[in-house]
């Protein structure tokens, strides 16, 4: 509700006369004109403040763009088609329209705001590596139309205490999606490691790995931990089910390659077996972003534990 001139001189007299304490002066103007609004301190110190830096007691308009709005829809277009990165609020300010306005063009076009993806590196060989894979699942999905639920699928995720990139904050304005992908670098050393599976729909752990990823460590945890955890999922399923982790140092070690040619004769996927694994391949999919979230909680859940860590 506006206020009107009458009503901003009696509120600025009051502040002025309370000393310019705005608490006493909302109190004042209250018990003074019980009929009016009774409005919040910060009402009195805007006024004052717009008086003194505009010299009027009025909220001043913003300055809006007089063309039409066909030019204001060229206008906006031409900004997302120039900076696809580009935000609502440095259009509106640049051009001098409001923002919602920039919201509806931005919709009525069906431009989205789709945000940054993440992924892997990779290195001019994997490119082939990768397409090889490719052919080999589909040719065992050909034979096996349920061949994906017979894989033991596993990952690790490492966590530490550096912090993260914000996604929300960035996107990039288009009509279809661009796949705007974002290059990071996950292998390395940090504080902790989790392991996690999915097999037919379920969820295999999580497991922390006590201390520094290595064959051996990785060795222990398959021949004492990984049969406990298995433990619920069906025996002809576990005795019949490929395994799969990717290639990195820890999984490549000799006597990890000897203990699942062993255990999984023929059937098992990675570096180094009959059918090695996509270089720096990321999954992507629902069900394994619920997997990675469940490790949060985990983590969360051994607070103290991780404390050892950092």
């Amino acid at each position: 509700m506006p206020i009107s001139n009458q009503e901003a001189f009696n509120m600025l007299a009051i502040y002025f006369e309370c000393l310019q304490n705005a608490t006493i002066a909302a109190r004042a103007f209250y018990l003074r004109y019980p009929n009016r609004p009774r409005y919040h301190r910060r009402v009195f110190v805007r006024l004052a403040q717009r008086l003194l830096t505009t010299g009027s007691i009025h909220r001043p308009a913003m300055i809006r763009n007089r063309q039409n709005n066909e030019q204001n829809v060229v206008n906006v277009l031409a900004s997302v088609e120039i900076n696809p990165q580009i935000s609502t609020r440095e259009i509106s300010r640049d051009l001098g329209i409001p923002q919602s306005t920039v919201h509806r063009i931005l919709r009525t076009h069906r431009l989205h705001p789709y945000h940054i993806n993440l992924h892997q590196a990779l290195s001019p060989p994997d490119f082939d590596q990768r397409l090889d894979f490719c052919h080999w699942l589909l040719s065992m999905i050909a034979e096996n139309p349920q061949f994906l639920s017979t894989v033991l699928w596993t990952d690790e995720a490492t966590f530490n205490s550096n912090g993260h990139l914000n996604l929300h904050n960035m996107h990039f304005w288009a009509r279809n999606n661009p796949r705007w992908l974002g290059q990071v670098q996950h292998q390395g050393r940090y504080s902790v490691n989790v392991w996690c599976g999915i097999i037919g729909g379920r969820v295999v752990g999580p497991y922390i790995l006590d201390g520094a990823l290595n064959g051996l460590t990785y060795l222990h945890f398959l021949e004492n931990v990984l049969p406990i955890l298995m433990e619920d999922i069906a025996l002809n399923v576990r005795q019949n089910m490929f395994f799969q982790h990717d290639g990195c140092p820890a999984h490549y070690a000799l006597a990890v390659r000897q203990y699942l040619d062993a255990t999984f004769p023929d059937r098992w996927i990675e570096r180094g077996s009959l059918f090695p694994w996509a270089p720096r391949q990321v999954f992507n999919t629902r069900i394994f972003r619920r997997c990675l979230f469940g490790m949060i909680l985990f983590i969360i859940a051994h607070v103290l534990k991780l404390n050892e860590y950092f």
